[in-house]
């Protein structure tokens, strides 16, 4: 049995949510700063509550560190969970700076425990399915790619800076996975008081990824993602939008072939992220998909996104 505390009250009761689901994990304790939240958590859910972090941080019982704090927190709390010999799965994105994502990284290896971030858009099946499909060569060599994500402004402010953080940087992590960190990045973007559109290019020597995160979408415009994956031996096309009307497709265009309509499986992105981890930590092995590497690759993009932004 995995025994997890978790660390912040927000998406953290959602996380808990899911733990409560899935064998293999029992939840010690949730930290949280405000009493009457934790309270009604407690009740909900039949878990431990605190409001003291070092009770959860120190206590030798806990087997992995949940971190949905603030990401300017992130750093200290995994580093801190580290020293108590704690796994650590991590809210992405993982830091602001690339230089605490190392940090984290340094203390993982320093006291040999695991750090997973919560990168969970590779457990979404689609996407999953279109990186399945790059490693294995099936449609042979990656020619170039487009990703996208559309909203209304139905999460707050997304400007320019945030909606590079919490929507673009799941495109960054999901082209980097296909094509590996790129050599280049050229960015263009405009900002809407709140509102926000980012085109992003990763460039490598055989390929290439064009990312679009836009947030200046009505309140009635349903929340979309879609890619497209072009291959020497064929193409890959989803897109999906959800809202009062949700509608998904999978197209696999092979040379030569009629075009066929996959059926995706339907699952939870969190909740298979979470599976991972739980395999993870049983057989002692570092995660291919949420290691701490995959993190940094993405703050290191986001840093050249911004670099372009400037120089521009």
């Amino acid at each position: 049995m995995i025994r997890v505390g978790i660390l912040g009250t927000g998406f953290g009761k959602y996380h808990a949510e899911l733990y409560k689901k899935i064998e293999g994990f029992d939840i010690v304790s949730i930290f949280g700063r405000n009493a009457e939240k934790l309270n009604q958590i407690g009740r909900e859910l039949n878990i431990n509550t605190t409001a003291n972090i070092d009770e959860i941080v120190n206590n030798p019982d806990i087997d992995l560190l949940d971190i949905c704090l603030p990401t300017e927190l992130h750093s200290k709390w995994a580093i801190e969970g580290l020293k108590n010999k704690k796994h650590i799965f991590c809210e992405t994105p993982v830091t602001f700076s690339v230089n605490e994502a190392e940090e984290i990284k340094q203390a993982s290896q320093k006291y040999s425990k695991n750090v997973f971030v919560d990168l969970f858009i590779k457990f979404s099946t689609p996407h999953n399915t279109a990186i399945k499909y790059s490693k294995e060569g099936t449609l042979g060599s990656l020619i170039n790619m487009r990703a996208y994500n559309s909203t209304s402004p139905r999460w707050g402010d997304l400007g320019l800076k945030n909606i590079i953080m919490n929507f673009h940087n799941h495109l960054i992590d999901f082209a980097c996975e296909i094509t590996g960190m790129p050599e280049s990045v050229t960015a263009s973007g405009m900002d809407f008081d709140g509102k926000s559109i980012i085109t992003s290019t990763l460039k490598n020597k055989d390929n290439f990824a064009v990312l679009e995160s836009n947030s200046c979408l009505p309140e009635s415009y349903p929340f979309s993602i879609g890619f497209e994956l072009v291959f020497t031996k064929g193409t890959i096309r989803y897109d999906a939008i959800y809202g009062d009307y949700t509608d998904e497709k999978f197209i696999v265009f092979e040379n030569d072939m009629p075009a066929e309509i996959l059926k995706l499986d339907e699952k939870d992105d969190y909740e298979e992220s979470l599976r991972h981890v739980l395999q993870c930590i049983q057989n002692d092995i570092k995660s291919p998909l949420l290691d701490i590497d995959a993190a940094i690759n993405t703050v290191r993009v986001k840093d050249m996104i911004l670099t372009s932004f400037n120089n521009t």
